[in-house]
């Protein structure tokens, strides 16, 4: 039953009823003209498939006799074209009478026809006086193309730019390259224009020696120092050179800088620098990075990455910010023009304002936390930020990025969102060369950015100038963005011709003139305030806080998940949709992988070296070092005698080659593919198995021979 509150009285219209107060009056035969149509719908329907039959029958016949000339002509020597031609002529001999009744056959076509694309709506036609159009007459369909994303950059996790080479271990931690105090690893060739010993780090880290000879932990000289580059390493990538520090004394003097009694369990630093002039970060930005739980990027600096999602207008109730705090931030008035004074009603976001990810509030807390130490204990200055929480951060400055880009754009936050996103203006996305299409995008704290980015960090190989704020857009110009985010609707609703003229189906460029987009407001301020929507919503981020894609734990989950919905959708093929899911993710997949199995290589679990083929003694043959004795606390070290004799293992797993094959099987066996994606399938798993199971030896047991 069907309870109605309102806007019944067209739909008693629309089913051939009137009303008298609260008794409806029927005044048209529905039920005559819905048996009527249900009648002829089956008689077209038998016409129809008698037809179908017939031309069935009349193709086989044709293709029996079109095979039999075209041997005839293969025994006689003709040509491909020639027998060809000679088929198709034989098969027009068998001639086609056509339907019995020709104007019937093309009556119930057009019922059927008719019937596919208005459904009922032909019989309401008839029975209301009221003029009805289909709701929504086209339907588009789509698919994900990636799961949303919220969280940290931290893979690999790396705490400090600082180089280690193997001896941080397999987690590349510094607290276990302390355990030899020398440390030889390749890094930039400095020398300090004050005492001018060498020195790899921006600032000379040699202790200063008295008159007796002596030295003392935390004096150090400080002095500039300048690269110096030899005649060999003009033209190199990387111009760095072998060198030996006392890490101890580095690490000694660093704590006592800034103020640590004690070095965190956890810094992890990297292997080695891959910038051109190969000059380390100060290890002091690691230790604090590290003491605050966060990790860094390669040029520096702390991201947090989020997916794009394009807004226009927010309530303050929405982004869980008080009025006040907006209306301090310059939301004086809401987009109807009216004072701002409470939670509910409706702004106009400015062009470069950001909502954040509410998971990202606690992470860019620890950011403006470890800024806040970088100013104080290395930098001897003023702390910037002093938060508290994250509502402590609304109205500061951001820096986003998109990865494939060099030039940061200038952003505020102004508040957060419970969804996995960041919400911003579509002209802001834009401006950092994105088409609001889902991309994923990290943001930064501006003095992150300011402090912590270099160039001379960055690595040197081919694109490592990417993804890396080399200039930054402080000014949005809406006449520099990508010409779609243009095209977005501003206009408030749309007229009755915008509807009428949907019915013909006109390209969108015959109607452009009459639309109100942003490309038509470029030159005047109301290029990027002023734009207008047609529905309003109660929260941004309502719906699922998740996609079921990273709710779902196994991929046969999500597999069952997407064909099982397939099922539900007429317009959904589950057999086609199967086997392109596995022709264009699984086997490729499973072929890589399979590759890469074949073509790894060997590393050593002890001392990490890699081998392109396995050593026949089956154990690493590199030869120890000797260390702590003798030349080795200048960097000079020998070979002991023996050798590492460390456990080797693959890189690439028999598990990661396998990983597909039985969800691939999972999905053929309950919804089906076609027969080459089967075959090839059964290919590739054949293959798999006789790369890990030995076909000559099988284990059998005695139930085999009965």
């Amino acid at each position: 039953d069907l309870v109605l509150t309102q806007s019944w009285q067209a739909l008693l219209d629309g089913l051939g009823f009137s009303y008298d107060g609260d008794r409806p009056l029927k005044i048209e035969n529905g039920l005559g003209l819905i048996e009527d149509r249900i009648n002829s719908l089956r008689v077209a329907a038998e016409i129809i498939t008698e037809e179908n039959i017939r031309k069935d029958t009349l193709e086989k016949e044709r293709a029996t006799v079109r095979i039999a000339a075209e041997t005839a002509a293969r025994q006689r020597g003709l040509g491909i074209a020639e027998t060809d031609q000679i088929g198709r002529d034989a098969a027009e001999e068998l001639p086609d009478s056509g339907p019995k009744n020709p104007q019937e056959y093309h009556r119930v076509l057009v019922l059927q026809d008719d019937h596919s694309v208005d459904g009922i709506l032909s019989i309401i036609r008839q029975l209301s006086r009221i003029r009805w159009e289909h709701s929504a007459p086209v339907r588009i369909g789509c698919r994900m193309g990636r799961p949303e994303k919220s969280a940290p950059r931290e893979k690999p996790t790396v705490h400090s730019l600082f180089p280690i080479a193997l001896e941080g271990g397999n987690q590349r931690l510094l607290g276990n390259a302390l355990l030899k105090s020398d440390l030889r690893v390749q890094m930039g060739v400095r020398f300090c224009i004050k005492c001018e010993r060498k020195s790899p780090m921006l600032s000379c880290h040699h202790r200063i020696v008295d008159e007796f000879g002596e030295s003392k932990a935390g004096v150090n000289c400080g002095g500039r120092t300048e690269l110096r580059i030899s005649s060999g390493k003009e033209n190199s990538r990387r111009r760095g050179e072998l060198q030996t520090i006392r890490l101890d004394h580095l690490l000694e003097d660093a704590l006592l800088r800034i103020g640590v009694n004690r070095l965190p369990k956890q810094v992890k630093c990297a292997k080695k620098l891959l910038s051109k002039d190969q000059t380390p970060e100060p290890i002091e930005k690691g230790i604090l990075r590290a003491m605050r739980g966060l990790p860094v990027f390669r040029d520096g600096t702390i991201r947090f990455d989020m997916s794009d999602v394009p807004i226009t207008h927010f309530t303050p109730k929405e982004i869980d910010v008080e009025w006040q705090k907006l209306k301090h931030l310059g939301y004086t008035h809401d987009c109807f023009g009216n004072e701002l004074s409470n939670n509910d009603q409706m702004l106009e976001i400015f062009p470069q304002d950001f909502i954040v990810a509410r998971n990202a509030g606690d992470y860019f807390v620890k950011a403006a936390k470890f800024i806040d130490d970088l100013l104080v204990k290395f930098y001897g200055g003023e702390p910037y930020y002093l938060v508290e929480n994250h509502d402590d951060l609304v109205g500061h400055l951001i820096c986003a990025l998109a990865p494939h880009t060099s030039g940061g754009v200038l952003s505020r936050i102004i508040g957060w969102s419970d969804s996995s996103g960041g919400y911003a203006h579509p002209l802001f996305h834009a401006a950092k060369r994105r088409n609001c299409d889902g991309d994923e995008d990290a943001i930064m704290l501006l003095m992150d950015g300011l402090l912590n980015f270099s160039r001379k960090i960055l690595p040197a190989n081919r694109g490592g100038q990417m993804d890396a704020p080399l200039v930054l857009t402080t000014r949005l110009n809406p006449t520099e963005v990508d010409k779609e985010a243009l095209n977005v609707d501003s206009g408030w609703h749309y007229e009755r011709w915008f509807y009428e003229a949907t019915l013909d189906q006109p390209h969108p460029k015959e109607l452009a003139d009459r639309m109100d987009f942003v490309e038509r407001r470029l030159g005047s301020v109301a290029a990027v305030r002023g734009l207008g929507f047609t529905h309003a919503t109660t929260n941004l981020a309502e719906g699922p806080a998740l996609s079921a894609y990273k709710t779902l734990d196994t991929m046969i989950d999500k597999m069952n998940g997407q064909l099982s919905l397939g099922h539900r959708l007429r317009a959904v093929n589950v057999r086609t949709v199967a086997s392109s899911v596995i022709r264009s993710h699984f086997l490729p997949d499973l072929r890589g992988n399979l590759v890469a199995f074949t073509r790894q290589k060997v590393r050593c679990l002890k001392c990490t070296h890699s081998y392109r083929r396995m050593p026949l003694a089956g154990s690493c043959i590199q030869p120890k070092k000797a260390t702590g004795s003798g030349m080795s606390s200048f960097g000079v070290k020998k070979s002991e005698g023996g050798l590492c004799d460390g456990n080797l293992a693959l890189t690439v797993t028999e598990g990661a080659v396998r990983k597909y094959i039985k969800v691939t099987k999972h999905v053929m066996a309950t919804y089906g593919v076609d027969n080459y994606t089967r075959q090839n399938v059964e290919w590739l798993a054949g293959s798999v198995e006789s790369l890990f199971n030995n076909d000559k030896a099988k284990q059998m047991s005695l139930a085999d021979f009965l």
